[in-house]
């Protein structure tokens, strides 16, 4: 990263008398110049600053632009007037996020009482979110306005958003929330309400209903679409089952190698065609979600099973580590699946020949967890943050005969959200890559909202 000149002393200390800020950033550059700045002017008026860091390395790299912006970093965290927070020990589901954050401001505001600092500051990176923000921003809410309201040390929130994951709508709900800190024609700037207003809201509401008629077009061109092109595939399918269990006769190897190919040619067109429906029930606002109890070693057993010809072709082994204290759990068994399915398909693809591709889950607290894992190697972290969009480029390399997850990854992780979860990602070099998600394991106690059923 190229040394930038931090200096602008007045951009949020013209919005003290706001303890929620939002932000719009570009891209990872963008958002360390900005939380330069925010903690910067924190440390400088004496606040006590909680900076929670996207992961460990982005963290040393913040440490070290604040030493070029003439921060003594080592001196504010010895003094506990600076500390880097990994986003990993925040939260994985959305469900503990409250008391989370709950527990942080408090924790903050109990430093600052002590060591008698002027004020408490800390940021929030909101990505990944799926359809809306709102009931993050609700749950932020919540955390912070009990203390907010009842003190006289300065108290600030940041919220940061990646603008490549904010469509127009999405955009124009935060409009609706907060005013926004932009940076435009190479300058930070906080736009005021009317500034929203005259500039981008009313542009935007056309753009919004606009694309809403296209993509009702869209959308019915393509359910039209998948309900024609899965009456032949199911015969397809069928057909070649037939054949290889030898109804109409025993095949030699080479005619089963091929009517094979043309079985799991079939499914994964047949997969396409139910992810690209669930894709647009998702886009469509649908949120339902039937509950059921579910033997997740059984159902684990089934994914293998359907994936089973993907996998032998390239001699890859699935393996299932299932804890024997896991006991029957309440989800949606569709979406449940299809999570399953999606997950470990994504692992069969961009796993090599001989590879290896292991599902384990286990109990860990009151969650269910899952991971799965494999033995490719096509991750590139600064993907990471992309890597759950509808056709994320991995990997540009031509020569691994790969590069896009598809819409696979973006339906397991709206499904896990529906299901109150959270998804996570990790990778190694040379030992491939690493998908956690983790789920409340029982929700029979739980109140069941709209549009929900047990």
């Amino acid at each position: 990263m190229e040394k930038t000149i931090y200096s602008d002393p007045i951009l949020f200390s013209s919005v003290q008398q706001s303890h929620q800020i939002s932000a719009i950033y570009g891209d990872i550059e963008e958002l360390t110049e900005l939380l330069i700045i925010y903690f910067k002017q924190g440390i400088q008026t004496g606040e006590y600053c909680l900076w929670i860091s996207p992961h460990e390395l982005f963290a040393e790299e913040i440490k070290n632009e604040l030493k070029k912006s003439g921060i003594d970093v080592a001196q504010f965290i010895n003094s506990s007037q600076l500390e880097i927070l990994p986003a990993e020990s925040l939260h994985k589901n959305i469900i503990t996020l409250e008391s989370r954050i709950t527990e942080l401001v408090e924790k903050g505001y109990d430093k600052v009482l002590s060591k008698d600092f002027t004020g408490f500051r800390t940021n929030f990176d909101l990505k990944n979110l799926g359809v809306t923000i709102e009931n993050y921003l609700e749950i932020c809410r919540k955390a912070v306005k009990k203390i907010a309201f009842n003190n006289s040390k300065n108290l600030t929130f940041l919220y940061t958003f990646p603008l490549d994951e904010l469509s127009g709508s999405t955009l124009l709900e935060l409009m609706e929330e907060n005013s926004i800190v932009v940076k435009r024609k190479g300058k930070w700037k906080y736009l005021e309400n009317l500034e929203v207003q005259t500039e981008f809201k009313k542009p935007l509401l056309r753009e919004k209903k606009d694309l809403e008629v296209l993509d009702r077009v869209k959308n019915e061109f393509i359910m039209n679409l998948s309900h024609e092109l899965r009456t032949p595939l199911n015969s397809v399918i069928g057909f070649s089952d037939l054949l290889l269990e030898g109804a109409f006769g025993s095949l030699n190897t080479r005619q089963s190698k091929y009517v094979n190919n043309i079985l799991i040619s079939g499914k994964n067109l047949l997969e396409i065609i139910h992810n690209l429906l669930d894709m647009l029930k998702l886009e469509a606002g649908d949120s339902s979600i039937n509950y059921e109890v579910i033997d997740i070693a059984s159902l684990l057993k089934d994914i293998r099973m359907s994936l089973l010809s993907s996998a032998s072709n390239k001699k890859i082994i699935i393996e299932l580590k299932v804890d024997a204290s896991i006991e029957n759990f309440l989800a949606d068994r569709a979406k449940f699946r299809q999570i399953m399915y999606n997950l470990v398909s994504n692992a069969i693809k961009f796993t090599p020949k001989k590879g290896k591709v292991t599902v384990n889950a286990f109990k860990k607290e009151d969650m269910l967890e899952i991971i799965v894992s494999d033995t490719g190697d096509r991750m590139f972290k600064k993907y990471y943050e992309k890597i759950f969009m509808p056709s994320t480029q991995i990997n540009p390399s031509s020569t691994l005969g790969y590069g896009e997850v598809g819409v696979g990854l973006y339906i397991a992780k709206n499904f896990i959200d529906l299901h109150r979860g959270k998804i996570w990602v990790d990778y190694s070099e040379g030992e491939g890559s690493t998908f956690t998600f983790a789920l409340p394991i029982d929700y029979a106690e739980s109140p069941i909202s709209e549009g929900e059923s047990k």
